[in-house]
């Protein structure tokens, strides 16, 4: 399978250095990328056009399937369009399909994804009630994922049967197939904004990275990306999506679909989503990127970031993002030395078996970047508990929320990490308390100062965070459960992420006791102002840094409430 996926990658135009990178099993983390020597810092380890990405702007299906019917069906939004390209292509893979001539075919590319996942999204109600609590269960999106398979996508492949055979019906176009290619994306995938003359004002000129008239470069070029291109790599992390710059035939019509006259301006393109083959065989690791994919007007090129031995996986990065995100996208977690230096760059080493001493572990492990959500209504209805004797009403209290969110604190939900409460939290807490100058606040025009040492404000968090601890699965004996033999591994992995906020929410209250009545010598709570890290867990670019990792999906709303990989320019 992989031979013939090799020589399909490059026999369309992509290379890749196999003397120095081999694809074999690692234990504990299934396929990825290994050094077969020891490789230098900015080594080229492959690369590829950007035609052989697949995406909604790369695939013949939405010409023969026609782009103004392709509009019609509501396949330009979201994630569909590219879901059900993916289905089409699976079909062409693995059954008997009539050949359409002149169309590109990702088949030996397709054999290679996965036909199974252990995300969320497959999980019996049994195993999704453990993750009670957590940030997982609301960003599954099961539901949304099914009405936009039976109202979007089923209306789509009916009203065109001589591309969607009706044979292939009860096999390559179930919901199944559906949320499996859903999840491919969300897994997989990244995110490559159009290559534009605002890219480089100068243009492309040969030898800045483009060293043919075609783009491609000569198999087994050992040369990287030249320091002022670091800024141009895409992180084979959350997904990146690319269009063509040297467009083939069936896919030079497909950019009609970047049309925006019924999207809104800030919402992300759903045609920038796409497949990177070769670059999604790298796994990641909190933080133990090594290499970079750096993308250029013609190719995207994966490239070492620093020395890696050989022996040693060759890592891209997901951004660092908490257990619950990992769990959600990928079905694994990361488990580190919570008492390790987490500046930039340190490496980490990883814990790989989830035995039944992880129980008496768990004080010392667990994914630093955790963090535990704190939804808006929560706070209001401690607030409103807590004064309502002040004479408050809640018309007030609405204006007070409405002008909140008119102000742009559009943050209905928290991300609480582990070293302080955010301030616009506490912002929001001291906004909607009765003793607070509404009237002067919204005359001013911004926000008020969020003190944490207000007691008034101290009472609503320790409010806050004993009803938001009770709302997770379990109790306090999570620790002696995960010592268990039998526990699956979905349940060990919920179990995990759950005690992972939880310990965040232990640590935050102790906190606010210590606010109220402060122990000599006791820790503080460290400021992420002072702190070289971004507060979410990724690395904060320095000014002209425009790299991206990858993070929560916010953008198009699809199969399963997606996130994917964004890759900068």
């Amino acid at each position: 399978m992989l031979v013939d996926f090799l020589d399909w990658f490059q026999a369309n135009g992509g290379t890749v250095d196999l003397r120095v990178m081999g694809i074999t099993e690692f234990p504990g983390s299934g396929r990825g990328a290994v050094a077969l020597c020891d490789i230098p810092a900015d080594h080229t380890l492959f690369t590829l056009p950007r035609s052989l990405t697949l995406s909604t702007r790369t695939s013949p299906l939405p010409l023969l399937f026609g782009i103004h019917k392709w509009r019609a069906h509501k396949l330009h939004k979201n994630w569909v369009g590219l879901i059900l390209c993916m289905m089409w292509e699976d079909a062409r893979a693995h059954d008997d399909v009539p050949c359409i001539p002149g169309t590109a075919e990702w088949s030996p590319y397709m054999r290679t994804l996965p036909m199974t996942f252990h995300t969320p999204m497959f999980w019996s109600e049994d195993d999704l009630q453990e993750l009670k609590g957590t940030a997982v269960v609301d960003k599954i999106g099961r539901e949304d994922a099914e009405r936009a398979y039976l109202e979007t996508l089923l209306p789509a492949i009916e009203a065109c049967p001589s591309l969607f055979p009706p044979s292939h019906l009860s096999r390559w176009y179930t919901l199944e197939a559906y949320h499996r290619a859903g999840s491919r994306i969300l897994s997989r995938s990244f995110t490559v904004s159009k290559w534009t003359s605002d890219d480089d004002p100068d243009g492309p000129t040969l030898g800045d990275g483009d060293d043919n008239a075609n783009g491609h470069e000569s198999e087994g070029e050992s040369e990287g990306p030249k320091s002022n291109d670091m800024d141009n790599h895409a992180n084979a992390s959350l997904g990146s999506a690319m269009d063509v710059d040297e467009p083939v035939t069936n896919c030079e019509v497909n950019l009609h679909l970047d049309d925006h006259d019924d999207t809104d301006d800030d919402e992300d393109d759903p045609s920038d989503v796409a497949m990177v083959p070769m670059a999604d065989l790298l796994n990641a690791r909190w933080r133990s990127e090594n290499a970079k994919l750096f993308y250029e007007p013609h190719i995207l090129r994966m490239a070492t970031t620093k020395p890696i031995k050989k022996g040693e996986q060759i890592f891209n990065t997901y951004g660092d993002p908490p257990n619950s995100d990992l769990l959600r996208r990928y079905g694994h977690i990361d488990l580190v030395p919570l008492n390790v230096d987490t500046k930039e760059g340190t490496p980490s080493t990883p814990v790989v078996s989830l035995s039944p001493e992880l129980g008496v572990a768990m004080n010392t492990l667990g994914n630093p970047s955790d963090v535990v959500e704190v939804k808006a209504d929560l706070v209001v209805d401690v607030v409103r508990l807590q004064w309502s004797s002040e004479g408050q009403r809640d018309r007030d209290m609405t204006d007070r929320i409405e002008w909140w969110l008119e102000e742009g604190g559009d943050e209905c939900v928290w991300a609480l990490p582990t070293y302080q409460f955010p301030r616009e939290l506490t912002a929001f807490i001291v906004l909607l308390l009765p003793g607070t100058d509404f009237a002067a606040i919204r005359t001013k025009g911004k926000p008020p100062k969020g003190k944490q040492s207000d007691p008034k404000v101290i009472s609503v968090l320790a409010d806050v965070l004993k009803r938001r601890e009770g709302m997770y699965a379990g109790g306090s004996d999570d620790k002696q459960l995960l010592t268990s033999a039998s526990l699956t591994t979905n349940k060990r992995h919920a179990i995990i992420v759950r005690l992972g906020e939880k310990q965040i929410l232990r640590a935050a209250r102790e906190s606010v006791v210590n606010t109220l009545h402060p122990l000599p010598h006791q820790a503080r709570i460290e400021d992420p102002a002072k702190n070289n890290d971004n507060p979410k867990g990724g690395k904060k670019g320095s000014g002209g840094d425009r790299t991206s990792e990858k993070r929560d999906h916010t953008g198009p709303s699809t199969a399963s409430g997606r996130s994917h990989k964004k890759a900068r320019r």
